[in-house]
């Protein structure tokens, strides 16, 4: 048993696999991400695929909090087959009623908060790279707010 699961057993803070359906209607997912759907919220189980470790998830997450807090992250636990894999679970407030977001709404927000362009889909400040910007990953809502709800983020 992993550090983090017998952790999260300690603090009630354990979803066994076997249960994790009952957190919510499955929803899209993607190469990171399960996600399910229960009333405003949106529960992301992630595979690490991306970040390779739980404390790169975790910096990820408090970096995409400090960013976008629209599309705040809470942390609910952990997730995975006991003794071999450990998945964090994370929740957002589901964005209803929202479309992916332009590539052009996408560098006008991310301008206003302070980013320059790289690439497509890939901005920067003094403080962090952020990437995979594009619209399946921003929505827009019908008054045209824009919300980030998965992103690549790195501190600098």
């Amino acid at each position: 048993m992993s550090v983090s699961e017998e952790w999260a057993k300690e603090n009630n803070l354990w979803i066994p696999m076997s249960e994790i359906f009952n957190i919510g209607l499955p929803g899209p997912s993607g190469n990171e991400n399960d996600t399910y759907i229960h009333d405003n919220f949106i529960y992301k189980v992630n595979n690490l695929l991306n970040t390779l470790s739980i404390t790169k998830f975790l910096d990820r997450v408090i970096y995409h909090n400090e960013i976008f807090p629209e599309t705040y992250y809470y942390f609910v636990g952990f997730t995975g087959f006991e003794g071999s894999s450990i998945m964090p679970v994370i929740r957002q407030d589901f964005i209803k009623d929202a479309h992916p977001a332009s590539n052009v709404q996408i560098e006008t927000y991310m301008c206003a908060l302070g980013f320059k362009k790289e690439a497509e889909g890939r901005y920067i400040n003094q403080r962090y790279r952020v990437w995979d910007l594009v619209p399946r990953n921003v929505l827009a809502d019908i008054e045209g707010d824009i919300f980030v709800v998965d992103a690549e983020i790195e501190l600098i």
